[in-house]
């Protein structure tokens, strides 16, 4: 692939009850306009928020276009708005929660223009007092997909599997896929990729994008002398209960799309089989006195979740 030069940004963030974190998003976007070569716009996609987002975003942030939703479209739907409406020659996706360090957005653009085959770059993730850590990884194996995120990973979280897509055992410096708190692509590379398959509600959607762009001739890098300060989890942990369905939905979507539905439905009646296990595991602990109500608060969780997982099937 033989990009074309980088100099203006689209920065694209979709928003659901995001009032308590979009001001800092947003201040450090608006100063990363002076570190490229080119203009910044900057679009809000809310996923109809009921809290004061849009209204904070109105007041604060006039000059960032805001487009509301009327029902709660899903990260990659309110995004593919946002992209369809970009200009600029790298389009910027950013979590709410997530804000750049200064000099980031100026690190990421160096990095696409210095390889042209780059279709995506993404920064390094800080965030609690951590040490920066990398977004890259590789394609999920079926064997990680059985084991990410599952009772497995509880108990052997050294797996080769799970190593191998952490890329735990090599330098970062060849990943497959970024995780998607802060993605900068070449505008170019993502319309020709037809932006993120809607039917991703949320989670593992940038793992399909980027493997699409993959197939395509594109690579995509991480840009390590840019940061990102990402909290994580501020949207999906207001219902933890729909955090655990849409994690496992997308799942079963990519297995699906990867290697076949039996996979995938092999893969929903072991999760479904072990979250048997998660119950009697919390019904345990609900015998210590001290640990009792938040036992009780995991357990009506993990049955409502191992519930779906039986009976909601949709694919």
């Amino acid at each position: 692939m033989n990009g074309s030069p980088v100099g203006s940004v689209s920065a694209v963030v979709v928003t659901w009850n995001s009032a308590a974190d979009i001001e800092p998003c947003l201040r450090a976007l608006t100063a990363s306009a002076d570190e490229i070569p080119g203009s910044l716009d900057v679009a809000v996609v809310d996923n109809d928020s009921a809290d004061e987002t849009v209204a904070l975003i109105r007041r604060d942030f006039p000059h960032v276009r805001t487009v509301e939703a009327h029902r709660n479209l899903g990260f990659g739907a309110a995004a593919n708005i946002g992209i369809a409406a970009a200009e600029g020659d790298a389009v910027l996706l950013v979590n709410p929660d997530a804000h750049l360090v200064p000099g980031a957005l100026g690190a990421m653009l160096t990095h696409l223009e210095a390889e042209p085959d780059l279709g995506c770059v993404a920064p390094m993730h800080v965030g609690d007092g951590r040490s920066p850590a990398s977004p890259a990884r590789r394609l999920p194996t079926l064997a990680a997909a059985v084991t990410d995120g599952t009772i497995i990973e509880r108990f052997l979280p050294d797996l080769p599997a799970l190593r191998r897509y952490y890329m735990r055992d090599t330098a970062d410096d060849d990943p497959e896929w970024l995780t998607g708190a802060c993605l900068c692509f070449r505008r170019e590379a993502l319309v020709e990729a037809g932006g993120f398959d809607v039917g991703y509600e949320m989670y593992v959607e940038e793992v399909d994008l980027l493997r699409e762009l993959g197939i395509r001739g594109w690579r995509c890098g991480v840009t390590r002398d840019a940061t990102v300060r990402h909290i994580g989890g501020a949207s999906a942990d207001q219902d933890p209960i729909a955090r655990e369905r849409r994690f496992f939905d997308s799942r079963y979507r990519y297995v699906t799309k990867t290697w076949g539905w039996p996979a995938a439905a092999l893969l929903r009646l072991f999760v479904a089989s072990t979250g048997v296990v998660r119950l009697l595991e919390q019904a345990v602990r609900m015998l210590r006195p001290s640990v009792r109500d938040d036992a009780r608060r995991e357990l009506r969780q993990i049955a409502a979740v191992t519930l779906w997982q039986w009976t909601g099937w949709r694919r």
